[in-house]
């Protein structure tokens, strides 16, 4: 199989560094899009890039410690999907909710990994 386009690993880290923002932050990088979207996309456009996460360590583009740092912040999210978790999924979750302080934090450690 042949590695990732640097160019989805670059969105890939994109994506991790939103996830680090502060809440009015993810809000607003959420309003610059220029379609509409929801709060779920900041999860979205993580995962998609958290399923190529081994292809990048393999092709040496990621350090293979940050593993583990990536996949808590996957956990992380993981933990707050599906329908009983809709409220997490709002602005005002993402200024109030401790699963985003959370997610935050998490995002944040993988930074100080690579």
């Amino acid at each position: 199989m042949d590695a990732p386009h640097p160019k989805q690993l670059g969105a890939f880290v994109r994506a991790t560094a939103v996830l680090a923002l502060s809440p009015t932050q993810q809000v607003a990088w959420l309003e610059s899009l220029e379609i509409q979207v929801s709060v779920d996309e900041l999860a979205l456009e993580f995962e998609d890039g958290h399923l190529l996460l081994p292809q990048w360590v393999e092709a040496g583009w990621l350090p293979p410690d940050a593993v583990a740092a990536f996949s808590a912040l996957d956990e992380a999210l993981i933990g707050m999907s599906g329908a009983d978790h809709a409220e997490l999924w709002t602005v005002a979750a993402l200024h109030e909710a401790p699963e985003w302080a959370r997610v935050r934090e998490l995002a944040a450690k993988v930074f100080h990994l690579l």
